[in-house]
This record gives structure tokens, C-alpha cells and sequence, in this order.
């Protein structure tokens, strides 16, 4: 009985042992992969920087305050030094630092406004301006690194300063063929004339001291879109 239980044992034994080694019997073996590409639309983020101090250095990262929409506040009428404007204005301006990421495509980026209003009254078209900005120092950010974005690529091209009240106003277009990522700054004021006079931009109007009094509000709306 001895010599017999042994047997079955020795015989289980090697039936395991061949079960096992049929896992490992085929020559190849095919295993699923799967990964999804979304949706390749250009996109955009933003920074709104405020900076009251006319940016001198053209740089809206220096002497600024970070925020989450464009409060001019309460508009002046006289400089610094007393003298008279003969206009309302404000002394804040705005950058809005534009970061975008179009995948390879040519792409604007474009800016709309329909108006600011307060009741039944709307500041002049041409008193709230819009003045499109590009700066290779500008830079790429991630934890433990940063990179200058560099040259503006050959083909692409800013807007012209204008009134933002305005449809579809043009802030960047870029390159044509495979298009790259890019920092662009749209600024965004309600000034004064220059000191010598001259208007900030084309088709500026000033808003006329006896403007109907109220808080005048309205909506910025920035887009990039495929070319």
C-alpha cells in the first residue's frame, strides 16, 4: 500500500508540474494595448495682470497684481501733477497674457467686445483700446525648469493698436504650415491722449467730461480658432 499511495503521489506530482509548464508553451503571446488622442482643438489660457504704473519697462510681470477680471475703477481727469486731461480716463491698464497651444495648427487669436454700458449709456467706441503685444523673454514654466519662448516665427504677425470695442479684432496670427505654441499679450486700457498731444491709437475717442455718470460694464471675449 506503501509502494501504491507513492505512486499516486509521484503521478499528481507530474501532472501538476505539466499543467504549469502548458502556461508557458506558446511560442507568442498577444497582449491588448490602448490609448486615446483628445481632441487636437487649439486652445487658450489666461493671466490678467494690472499695472498702474504705465509699464515702463514693458514687462507686465514687474510693479503688477494678478487678477480675474479688468476693474479700471474710478476714472480721473487730471496727471499726477495737477494738470488738466480735458477727458475721463484711467490710470490702471491691463495685460492679458495669452498662453496658446494650437497643435501643430495655424491659428488668430482674436478679441470682441460689444460695448460698455451703464443704463442706456455706452462709453465712446474708441475710448476703450486694445493694443497687441509679443515678447520673446517671455517664458514656458514647469516644475523645475522654464524656457524663453524667443523670436515671433516668420509669417505670423500681430494686430494693430485700436479700439477693443470692437468684433473679431485681430491680437495674433500664426505661421502658416505647422504652427508652434506662443505667449502672446493683448493690453487692454482706457487712456489719455500722449503727453504731446497725439492720440495712444487710431480711432481714438475720448470720454467727454460731461459722459452721463455710472459704473459702465461690459464683456471681454478672447478666441482662437483655426485658418
Amino acid at each position: 500500500m506503501k509502494r501504491l499511495g507513492s505512486f499516486f503521489t509521484i503521478l499528481a506530482a507530474g501532472l501538476l508540474l505539466v499543467g504549469m509548464s502548458s502556461l508557458w508553451a506558446a511560442s507568442s503571446v498577444n497582449i491588448g494595448v490602448s490609448a486615446e488622442v483628445p481632441d487636437g482643438s487649439p486652445e487658450i489660457s489666461v493671466t490678467i495682470l494690472k499695472f498702474t504704473d504705465g509699464d515702463p519697462d514693458n514687462n507686465p510681470w514687474t510693479n503688477s497684481t494678478e487678477e480675474t477680471s479688468m476693474n479700471f475703477g474710478t476714472l480721473k481727469h487730471t496727471f499726477d501733477d495737477g494738470s488738466e486731461a480735458g477727458l475721463w480716463f484711467s490710470k490702471a491698464g491691463f495685460c492679458v497674457v495669452i498662453y496658446a497651444q494650437p497643435y501643430g495648427q495655424p491659428y488668430e487669436i482674436k478679441s470682441t467686445c460689444t460695448g460698455l454700458v451703464s443704463g442706456s449709456s455706452t462709453l465712446p467706441v474708441g475710448s476703450f483700446g486694445l493694443t497687441p503685444a509679443y515678447s520673446e523673454d517671455d517664458e514656458w514654466q514647469w516644475p523645475g525648469g522654464s524656457e524663453k519662448q524667443g523670436q515671433m516665427p516668420n509669417g505670423a504677425q500681430l494686430g494693430t493698436p485700436g479700439p477693443a470695442i470692437a468684433t473679431d479684432k485681430l491680437i495674433y496670427s500664426s505661421e502658416s504650415g505647422t504652427a508652434t505654441a506662443r505667449i502672446i499679450r493683448a493690453y487692454y486700457s482706457i487712456p489719455p491722449k500722449k503727453k504731446d498731444g497725439s492720440d495712444p491709437y487710431s480711432d481714438f475717442e475720448p470720454i467727454p467730461l460731461d459722459q452721463p455718470p455710472g459704473t459702465y460694464t461690459g464683456i471681454v471675449t478672447i478666441t482662437i480658432s483655426t485658418r
